[in-house]
């Protein structure tokens, strides 16, 4: 639990993130209650709606790794007489995986919000067409791929590494789902959400028909 701590609170890469989401709220307006709950849920429900992100996701991303994985080959790290070293979940692994579950249910919040009310998104079904419908969900994959290309490169260079992407690399064998998936610094999940937030503004901003209707909002905003 100690490593859990220094990494996560004595890290210049949190303390950079803790200042940038200060930044943006206060420049937004936004509260802190209104970034975690910005449907202004009451507590049970928001525990709840927690409950219920957690169980999909599981369900979705477990069930779909053990249905697939058994019919597909084996990568060929993964034979041979060698054996595959596969790293034991620790209390810095459990630590990570609870702040990045709320990191991700608060995203969620965020921009199931955001497309029920921000008026840069289509949602009039007479509004869709091919390029803000099919189109659109297709731009949104690329941009998103485009935008985290060179943040995933970036977490590579010397200076950044050891503070933020060092922790994912230690799973060399990822077979557990979405615990290995999701297990990485909580900064890195931050930033990864952040492009889908942008993303998201892109696209509706070129093929979402709504780029007049003002500045696109910021997260509580």
């Amino acid at each position: 639990m100690r490593e859990a701590l220094e990494t996560l609170v004595l890290n210049p890469a949190s303390a950079l993130t803790a200042a940038v989401a200060y930044g943006l709220m206060l420049r937004s307006g936004a509260t802190f209650g209104s970034l975690l709950n910005p449907w202004a849920l009451s507590l049970p429900l928001w525990v709840a709606g927690y409950l219920a992100v957690r169980m999909a996701l599981l369900g979705f991303v477990d069930g779909f790794v053990w249905a697939l994985a058994p019919r597909l080959p084996a990568l060929p790290s993964r034979v041979g007489p060698k054996p595959v070293f596969q790293h034991k979940i620790n209390a810095t692994d459990v630590a990570y995986l609870i702040v990045n579950s709320t990191v991700e249910y608060v995203f969620a919040l965020q921009i199931s919000h955001l497309l029920w009310f921000a008026p840069l998104v289509v949602r009039a079904p007479t509004s869709l067409s091919l390029l803000n419908g099919p189109l659109a969900f297709w731009m949104l994959l690329v941009v998103d791929d485009m935008l985290y290309a060179p943040l995933h490169r970036a977490m590579h260079l010397q200076a950044v590494y050891r503070w933020v992407h060092k922790h994912h690399h230690r799973n060399t064998f990822p077979a557990r789902g979405y615990i290995d998936a999701a297990n990485e610094h909580p900064v890195e999940q931050i930033a990864a959400l952040c492009l889908h937030w942008v993303a998201v503004h892109v696209v509706a901003h070129t093929a979402g028909g709504g780029g007049a209707a003002g500045p696109a909002p910021l997260p509580g905003q």
